[in-house]
């Protein structure tokens, strides 16, 4: 839970994407739960100045 009481859902990633993922934590001697945190920290404040406009990943 965080500090406001909420929950996230579970994200789902493929098996490959996980390897990546872990692959990339280690070469950074850091946690996957903050490289997560830093890449969805660094999206939501690219997209929440309007850097990028509409996201182009969104499904209309």
């Amino acid at each position: 839970m965080s500090e406001n009481g909420t929950t996230l859902p579970p994200v789902r990633v493929d098996k490959a994407f996980k390897r990546r993922l872990a692959a990339y934590a280690e070469s950074q001697e850091r946690d996957v739960s903050w490289v997560v945190r830093k890449a969805i920290s660094a999206y939501l404040d690219q997209h929440g100045k309007g850097l990028h406009g509409e996201d182009p990943h969104r499904k209309v």
